[in-house]
Protein backbone atom coordinates (compact mmCIF):
# COMPACT_ATOMS: atom_id res chain seq x y z
CA UNK A 1 0.00 0.00 0.00
CA UNK A 2 1.22 3.74 -0.46
CA UNK A 3 3.12 5.63 2.09
CA UNK A 4 2.94 9.21 3.32
CA UNK A 5 5.47 11.23 5.96
CA UNK A 6 3.44 14.26 7.33
CA UNK A 7 4.90 16.84 9.69
CA UNK A 8 3.15 18.64 11.96
CA UNK A 9 0.56 16.39 13.12
CA UNK A 10 -0.53 17.14 16.77
CA UNK A 11 -3.05 18.95 15.75
CA UNK A 12 -4.79 21.36 12.95
CA UNK A 13 -4.36 20.04 9.34
CA UNK A 14 -1.68 17.97 9.93
CA UNK A 15 -3.88 15.63 12.39
CA UNK A 16 -6.78 15.33 9.98
CA UNK A 17 -4.28 14.58 7.04
CA UNK A 18 -3.17 11.57 9.03
CA UNK A 19 -7.12 10.88 9.62
CA UNK A 20 -7.82 11.33 6.07
CA UNK A 21 -4.93 9.37 4.96
CA UNK A 22 -5.50 6.08 7.12
CA UNK A 23 -9.33 6.16 5.82
CA UNK A 24 -7.68 5.80 2.58
CA UNK A 25 -5.51 2.47 3.24
CA UNK A 26 -2.28 4.85 3.43
CA UNK A 27 1.02 3.69 5.66
CA UNK A 28 1.18 7.22 7.39
CA UNK A 29 4.21 8.29 9.48
CA UNK A 30 3.27 11.04 11.50
CA UNK A 31 5.67 13.08 13.13
CA UNK A 32 4.80 15.05 16.62
CA UNK A 33 7.05 17.19 18.30
CA UNK A 34 9.49 15.51 20.80
CA UNK A 35 8.40 14.00 24.02
CA UNK A 36 4.38 14.29 22.46
CA UNK A 37 4.84 10.71 20.43
CA UNK A 38 3.36 8.25 23.14
CA UNK A 39 0.43 10.33 23.40
CA UNK A 40 -3.38 8.42 22.25
CA UNK A 41 -4.19 9.96 19.02
CA UNK A 42 -6.32 7.49 18.42
CA UNK A 43 -4.94 6.50 15.07
CA UNK A 44 -4.94 2.79 14.01
CA UNK A 45 -1.98 0.53 13.54
CA UNK A 46 -1.08 1.83 9.98
CA UNK A 47 -0.29 5.03 11.70
CA UNK A 48 3.39 4.95 12.97
CA UNK A 49 4.24 8.63 14.89
CA UNK A 50 7.79 9.54 14.92
CA UNK A 51 9.25 12.80 16.84
CA UNK A 52 10.59 15.31 15.05
CA UNK A 53 11.92 18.68 16.51
CA UNK A 54 11.99 21.21 13.06
CA UNK A 55 13.93 23.37 14.75
CA UNK A 56 16.84 20.92 15.24
CA UNK A 57 18.93 19.83 12.39
CA UNK A 58 20.05 16.56 13.89
CA UNK A 59 16.27 15.53 14.70
CA UNK A 60 15.58 15.90 10.94
CA UNK A 61 18.60 13.48 9.86
CA UNK A 62 17.52 10.62 12.80
CA UNK A 63 14.09 10.56 11.77
CA UNK A 64 15.02 10.65 7.63
CA UNK A 65 17.74 7.76 9.32
CA UNK A 66 14.93 6.13 10.85
CA UNK A 67 12.32 5.80 7.92
CA UNK A 68 14.81 5.04 5.20
CA UNK A 69 16.18 2.17 6.91
CA UNK A 70 12.57 1.26 7.90
CA UNK A 71 11.12 1.43 4.62
CA UNK A 72 12.75 3.33 2.31
CA UNK A 73 11.60 7.15 0.93
CA UNK A 74 7.89 7.91 1.27
CA UNK A 75 5.04 7.84 -1.89
CA UNK A 76 4.20 11.35 -0.58
CA UNK A 77 5.85 13.91 1.54
CA UNK A 78 3.42 16.23 3.34
CA UNK A 79 5.70 19.32 4.94
CA UNK A 80 3.19 20.75 6.99
CA UNK A 81 4.49 21.56 10.15
CA UNK A 82 4.99 25.39 10.92
CA UNK A 83 5.04 28.08 13.09
CA UNK A 84 3.81 32.00 12.91
CA UNK A 85 5.95 34.96 14.18
CA UNK A 86 3.55 37.89 14.40
CA UNK A 87 4.14 41.66 14.96
CA UNK A 88 6.19 44.57 13.95
CA UNK A 89 9.67 43.71 12.89
CA UNK A 90 11.06 46.34 14.98
CA UNK A 91 9.76 44.30 17.79
CA UNK A 92 10.89 40.70 16.84
CA UNK A 93 14.05 39.90 17.52
CA UNK A 94 16.69 38.46 15.37
CA UNK A 95 16.54 34.66 17.50
CA UNK A 96 12.35 34.47 16.17
CA UNK A 97 13.43 35.31 12.89
CA UNK A 98 15.81 32.67 12.50
CA UNK A 99 13.55 29.98 13.96
CA UNK A 100 10.78 31.55 11.99
CA UNK A 101 12.55 30.56 8.77
CA UNK A 102 14.49 27.19 10.61
CA UNK A 103 11.03 25.48 11.04
CA UNK A 104 8.89 26.88 7.98
CA UNK A 105 11.48 26.96 5.23
CA UNK A 106 14.83 25.25 5.97
CA UNK A 107 14.48 22.66 7.93
CA UNK A 108 11.57 21.56 5.39
CA UNK A 109 13.97 22.13 2.56
CA UNK A 110 16.68 19.59 4.72
CA UNK A 111 13.95 16.73 4.95
CA UNK A 112 13.26 17.04 1.48
CA UNK A 113 16.19 16.96 0.64
CA UNK A 114 17.04 14.01 1.74
CA UNK A 115 14.90 11.75 0.36
CA UNK A 116 15.29 13.10 -2.78
CA UNK A 117 17.45 10.89 -4.03
CA UNK A 118 15.73 7.66 -3.46
CA UNK A 119 12.46 9.12 -5.07
CA UNK A 120 14.63 10.67 -8.16
CA UNK A 121 15.99 6.92 -8.47
CA UNK A 122 12.51 4.73 -8.27
CA UNK A 123 11.06 8.14 -10.76
CA UNK A 124 8.10 8.56 -8.97
CA UNK A 125 7.18 10.63 -5.72
CA UNK A 126 4.80 13.56 -4.06
CA UNK A 127 6.40 16.83 -2.21
CA UNK A 128 3.48 19.05 -0.72
CA UNK A 129 4.41 22.24 1.01
CA UNK A 130 1.86 23.50 2.92
CA UNK A 131 3.19 26.92 1.88
CA UNK A 132 -0.09 30.13 2.75
CA UNK A 133 -1.87 32.66 0.96
CA UNK A 134 0.84 34.67 2.70
CA UNK A 135 3.62 32.84 -0.09
CA UNK A 136 1.85 35.18 -2.71
CA UNK A 137 0.59 38.30 -0.32
CA UNK A 138 2.02 40.19 2.58
CA UNK A 139 0.09 41.52 5.39
CA UNK A 140 0.97 44.20 8.18
CA UNK A 141 2.73 42.68 10.96
CA UNK A 142 2.99 39.33 9.06
CA UNK A 143 6.15 40.13 7.33
CA UNK A 144 8.68 37.79 8.72
CA UNK A 145 5.72 34.83 9.02
CA UNK A 146 5.20 35.43 5.12
CA UNK A 147 8.70 35.91 4.38
CA UNK A 148 9.28 32.43 5.25
CA UNK A 149 6.09 30.98 3.33
CA UNK A 150 7.48 33.59 0.12
CA UNK A 151 10.74 31.74 0.45
CA UNK A 152 8.84 28.07 0.90
CA UNK A 153 7.40 29.52 -3.01
CA UNK A 154 10.46 30.17 -4.08
CA UNK A 155 12.26 26.58 -3.03
CA UNK A 156 8.63 24.64 -4.40
CA UNK A 157 8.65 26.21 -7.96
CA UNK A 158 12.49 25.49 -8.33
CA UNK A 159 12.41 21.88 -7.35
CA UNK A 160 9.09 21.79 -9.98
CA UNK A 161 11.78 22.58 -12.55
CA UNK A 162 14.34 20.53 -11.15
CA UNK A 163 12.24 16.88 -10.50
CA UNK A 164 10.04 17.07 -13.11
CA UNK A 165 12.04 15.01 -15.41
CA UNK A 166 12.35 12.37 -13.30
CA UNK A 167 8.70 11.79 -12.95
CA UNK A 168 8.84 13.27 -8.89
CA UNK A 169 5.86 16.37 -8.60
CA UNK A 170 5.90 18.84 -6.40
CA UNK A 171 2.84 21.20 -4.99
CA UNK A 172 2.49 23.95 -3.26
CA UNK A 173 -1.15 24.77 -1.27
CA UNK A 174 -1.71 28.01 0.00
CA UNK A 175 -4.06 27.95 3.01
CA UNK A 176 -6.18 31.05 3.63
CA UNK A 177 -8.08 30.87 6.86
CA UNK A 178 -8.10 27.19 9.05
CA UNK A 179 -9.48 27.21 12.12
CA UNK A 180 -6.60 25.66 13.18
CA UNK A 181 -4.60 26.73 16.95
CA UNK A 182 -1.95 28.67 14.61
CA UNK A 183 -4.89 31.58 15.34
CA UNK A 184 -4.53 30.99 18.63
CA UNK A 185 -2.29 33.89 19.59
CA UNK A 186 -4.54 36.57 18.64
CA UNK A 187 -6.87 35.40 21.17
CA UNK A 188 -4.89 36.64 24.04
CA UNK A 189 -4.62 40.56 24.77
CA UNK A 190 -1.06 39.95 26.12
CA UNK A 191 -0.12 40.22 21.85
CA UNK A 192 -1.37 43.32 21.58
CA UNK A 193 -0.04 44.64 25.22
CA UNK A 194 3.62 43.62 24.20
CA UNK A 195 3.88 46.04 21.16
CA UNK A 196 5.50 49.10 21.80
CA UNK A 197 3.03 52.04 21.32
CA UNK A 198 3.79 53.08 18.02
CA UNK A 199 2.50 50.05 16.21
CA UNK A 200 0.15 49.00 18.96
CA UNK A 201 -3.12 50.65 17.77
CA UNK A 202 -2.53 48.95 14.22
CA UNK A 203 -1.61 45.74 15.67
CA UNK A 204 -5.44 45.90 17.40
CA UNK A 205 -6.85 46.08 14.01
CA UNK A 206 -5.41 43.26 12.85
CA UNK A 207 -5.83 41.40 16.12
CA UNK A 208 -9.66 42.24 16.26
CA UNK A 209 -10.05 41.56 12.53
CA UNK A 210 -8.49 38.24 12.83
CA UNK A 211 -10.89 37.63 15.68
CA UNK A 212 -13.97 38.51 13.79
CA UNK A 213 -13.60 36.11 11.31
CA UNK A 214 -16.14 33.20 11.14
CA UNK A 215 -15.84 32.03 7.92
CA UNK A 216 -12.72 29.29 8.28
CA UNK A 217 -12.35 26.35 6.53
CA UNK A 218 -12.59 23.48 8.73
CA UNK A 219 -9.27 20.95 8.93
CA UNK A 220 -10.65 18.40 7.98
CA UNK A 221 -11.76 20.14 4.55
CA UNK A 222 -8.36 21.39 4.09
CA UNK A 223 -7.19 17.61 4.75
CA UNK A 224 -9.55 16.16 1.91
CA UNK A 225 -7.74 18.83 -0.24
CA UNK A 226 -4.73 17.90 0.78
CA UNK A 227 -5.26 14.36 -0.63
CA UNK A 228 -6.94 15.03 -3.52
CA UNK A 229 -3.63 17.26 -4.69
CA UNK A 230 -1.36 14.26 -3.06
CA UNK A 231 -3.33 12.15 -5.47
CA UNK A 232 -3.70 13.42 -8.21
CA UNK A 233 -1.78 13.23 -11.86
CA UNK A 234 -0.99 16.10 -13.37
CA UNK A 235 1.95 18.83 -13.31
CA UNK A 236 -0.19 21.47 -11.88
CA UNK A 237 2.01 22.96 -8.86
CA UNK A 238 0.00 26.10 -6.49
CA UNK A 239 -3.54 25.47 -5.16
CA UNK A 240 -5.17 28.45 -3.21
CA UNK A 241 -7.23 26.55 -0.68
CA UNK A 242 -9.39 27.82 1.77
CA UNK A 243 -11.51 30.19 2.79
CA UNK A 244 -10.54 33.66 0.60
CA UNK A 245 -7.47 32.46 -0.68
CA UNK A 246 -8.74 31.83 -4.04
CA UNK A 247 -10.40 35.38 -4.31
CA UNK A 248 -7.65 37.38 -2.78
CA UNK A 249 -5.51 35.57 -5.35
CA UNK A 250 -7.78 36.33 -8.11
CA UNK A 251 -8.26 39.79 -6.69
CA UNK A 252 -4.82 40.37 -6.73
CA UNK A 253 -3.96 39.27 -10.30
CA UNK A 254 -6.93 41.44 -11.54
CA UNK A 255 -6.23 44.62 -9.56
CA UNK A 256 -2.40 44.59 -9.33
CA UNK A 257 0.03 44.31 -6.39
CA UNK A 258 -0.25 48.39 -5.77
CA UNK A 259 -3.75 48.69 -5.62
CA UNK A 260 -4.33 45.37 -3.11
CA UNK A 261 -1.36 46.62 -0.92
CA UNK A 262 -3.07 50.24 -0.88
CA UNK A 263 -5.99 49.15 0.03
CA UNK A 264 -5.07 46.45 2.94
CA UNK A 265 -3.02 48.94 4.19
CA UNK A 266 -5.71 51.62 4.30
CA UNK A 267 -8.03 49.42 6.42
CA UNK A 268 -5.38 48.50 8.76
CA UNK A 269 -2.79 51.26 8.75
CA UNK A 270 -5.30 53.70 8.43
CA UNK A 271 -2.96 55.34 5.56
CA UNK A 272 -4.91 56.75 2.22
Amino acid sequence: MPSVLITGTSSGIGEACVRRFERAGWDVIATVRPGKEDADYGWGASVRVMPLDMASSGSVQALVARVLAEGGAPDVLVNNAGIVVFGPLEDVGMDRIEQQFRVNAFAQLELTRAFLPAMRERRSGTIVFISSLGGVMVFPFYGVYHASKHALEGFGEGLWHELRPFGVRVKLIEPGYVDTPIYDTFKDAKTIDETQPAYRPYVKSIVEFTNAITSRTTPDDAAEVVFRVATEPGDRLRYPMAAYAAFLVRWRRLLGDMSVMRYVNRVWMGNR
